[in-house]
């Protein structure tokens, strides 16, 4: 009687199951990898995403102030060109109509009164405003500051001009003169224009809340207003 006993297809049988087992093992391990990789690069990506839009955020606010600046300082030349060339009426176009101007110590409100008078009657009368260019390109007190939400800034532009006024004379000569320009004492005005402008929104255009002359010492020969208007027909609203 044979007794032995075959062993065979028992290990075959637990070799088998032994590689599945490593078989689901592997699966799993690698499932879990690939599963906790995915986060992963998505958290880099919305990092990488994050970063992009600040700098272009960043970078779309630096270009909206080049922008603002730009149309600032078009808008002073525009003025400094009115003055150069006599274009008084047109000034007050340039700013709010609660606007105001002040020069030589007076405050000139209004945008359809007393900076018109400013310009149409006194700077006309004296023939201030030609541009006088003492130091070309200088940027001396130039400056250009935009608040955060575009709608207002502070502008200052050193600024060098002839002033004048009037020579007060019953003599035929002063008024046959004063009839062909002439007539008149004439200076040179030296300091920054600082201006303070407004708008209703990114897209309006620029306007003038105020203007002041702040001139050098010694720049203006004639005395700073004392008389408001109407009893200086010339003078200013108020005295600063």
């Amino acid at each position: 009687m044979n007794t032995s006993v075959n062993h065979s297809g028992s290990k075959s049988e637990k070799y088998t199951g032994r590689r599945s087992f490593i078989r689901k093992m592997g699966t799993v391990v690698a499932t879990g990898v690939v599963a906790s990789t995915v986060p992963a690069a998505a958290k880099s990506d919305e990092r990488n995403d994050d970063g992009l839009g600040r700098r272009v955020e960043k970078l779309s606010e630096r270009i909206a102030v080049l922008e603002a600046e730009k149309s600032i300082d078009n808008l002073y030349h525009t003025y400094e060109s009115m003055l150069n060339d006599g274009i008084y009426d047109k000034i007050p176009e340039l700013f709010a109509a609660d606007g105001e101007s002040v020069y030589n110590g007076g405050v000139f409100r209004g945008k359809d009164t007393g900076i018109k008078r400013m310009y149409n009657i006194l700077f006309r009368n004296g023939l201030t405003g030609k541009k006088i260019d003492v130091t070309p390109g200088s940027k001396n007190g130039y400056s250009i500051d935009i608040s955060k939400d575009h709608l207002s800034a502070e502008a200052c532009f050193p600024y060098s001009m002839q002033a004048g006024t009037p020579v007060i004379s019953d003599s035929v000569l002063v008024k046959m003169a004063r009839m062909h320009g002439g007539g008149i004492n004439k200076w040179c005005e030296n300091g920054v224009c600082k201006l303070y402008l407004t708008r209703k929104s990114k897209e309006d255009a620029w306007m003038i809340k105020r203007l002041e002359y702040r001139t050098e010492s010694g720049s203006v020969p004639v005395p700073p207003f004392t008389t408001v208007f109407p009893a200086d027909p010339e003078g200013p609203d108020a005295l600063a």
